[in-house]
């Protein structure tokens, strides 16, 4: 592989999302080349700049890999003898720390952990044939973090050039309890199409993910800004001039102010302190008008054009309450929210039911181990 060349890159993302995030780096922000959708991922195709965009740009996106080298292989001495004939000592330096991941399936090498440390062992033999020592792995925080698949006899390599997850924008400190995580509350909002010229409404907002990612999107701030810094910044081959513009471009576009506003409610005070607080990590504290009421009694400032919600599920949060807080919510947006389309994040496939609406689309979505839906509703006019 060449930077020089267009690479072949990887996306993944939450299995079902794959179209949305398809769509964004179809997008001329990022402006990928190729781009096929494939199983929790998307392929594409690009100059180092495009990689450089995915990781500043995508919201729905977990991570981005350029392609290294692939090969057949019939086992793991023969793993091990590809990975020897790669050019390492031009990947990293000697000081510089790795790691390896690996996914196999349906191979003759029938262990991810035994894959990924032939790769470890080709990697360190080829610096201690070159240099007399070898680096030293870093699982948290490598400097060229490494990611193996195998499946069946074809072996594929790639550099993942986002190290930690980009769903850590980097505006909060840990994973609330119960929150969606940042990719799949983008989702919702990216599904929506709004862009910040509608009223938008988050009115069970929990820790606020949805609320702080569709003011992200209607503000259009790169997402990757958030970010302290990526691992190929350290990379031999770093190109540092198309990064700063990269980065310059994106500031550039971003906007700073909404033509309407984000409405966030809650009734837990705990779960809207958290939210203000990553509100204002993020920049975002006045973009958004906070609420904290019961939904039975909560009125939007302004009526809602587009409500994306994360009701309790009744999964994670035992909640007795569960089938009540769901009418109460489908009254909500019966009766303030007519004419508005609402979309529904849960892994609960029983309890929709009780908001007395039909949806218009169900969307399966792979969240961690839980099978869940995104569902889209056009709430009726009044009167319809």
């Amino acid at each position: 592989m060449h930077f020089d060349d267009d690479v072949a890159y990887f996306a993944t993302c939450a299995k079902g999302l794959e179209s949305v995030l398809a769509a964004e780096l179809s997008a001329p922000r990022i402006g990928a080349k190729d781009v096929r959708a494939g199983a929790s991922g998307v392929y594409f195709a690009g100059t180092r700049a495009t990689g450089y965009l995915a990781n500043l740009w995508l919201r729905t996106g977990i991570r981005v890999l350029a392609e290294h080298g692939r090969a057949v292989v019939d086992g793991p001495d023969d793993l091990y003898d590809w990975a020897c004939s790669l050019p390492w000592t031009k990947l990293m330096r000697l000081e510089q720390t790795f790691s390896v991941e690996a996914r196999v399936r349906d191979s003759a090498i029938t262990h991810s952990k035994y894959a990924a440390m032939r790769i470890k062992d080709a990697l360190c033999d080829t610096f201690r044939d070159a240099t007399g020592a070898r680096p030293n792995v870093n699982v948290e925080a490598a400097d060229l973090p490494l990611f193996l698949y195998v499946y069946r006899d074809e072996a594929i390599l790639y550099r993942d050039l986002s190290g930690v997850t980009l769903h850590k924008r980097g505006y909060r400190d840990a994973m609330h309890k119960s929150s969606l995580n940042e990719c799949v509350a983008a989702s919702l909002v990216l599904l929506s199409k709004w862009d910040g010229s509608k009223p938008f409404c988050d009115p069970m907002c929990g820790s606020g993910t949805i609320a702080l990612e569709a003011a992200m999107i209607g503000l259009n701030r790169a997402p990757g800004l958030l970010r302290k810094r990526f691992p190929f910044e350290g990379w031999p081959d770093f190109d540092r001039a198309a990064w700063k513009d990269c980065k310059s471009r994106a500031h550039g576009e971003a906007r700073f102010d909404l033509a309407a506003p984000v409405c966030v409610n809650d009734h837990h005070a705990g779960a809207l302190a958290l939210a203000k607080k990553d509100a204002e990590a993020a920049g975002l504290t006045g973009f958004l008008r906070f609420d904290q009421k019961d939904i039975a009694d909560y009125v939007p400032p302004e009526k809602p054009a587009v409500v994306c919600v994360n009701p309790p599920w009744g999964e994670r949060l035992k909640d007795p309450e569960l089938d009540a807080t769901w009418r109460k919510l489908g009254t909500f947006l019966r009766e303030r929210c007519a004419g508005a389309e609402a979309f529904v994040f849960t892994g609960n496939a029983d309890v929709p039911r009780h908001l007395e609406l039909k949806a218009a689309q169900r969307r399966p979505v792979k969240y961690g181990k839980m099978d869940c839906l995104a569902l889209r509703y056009a709430v009726p006019e009044a009167g319809a």
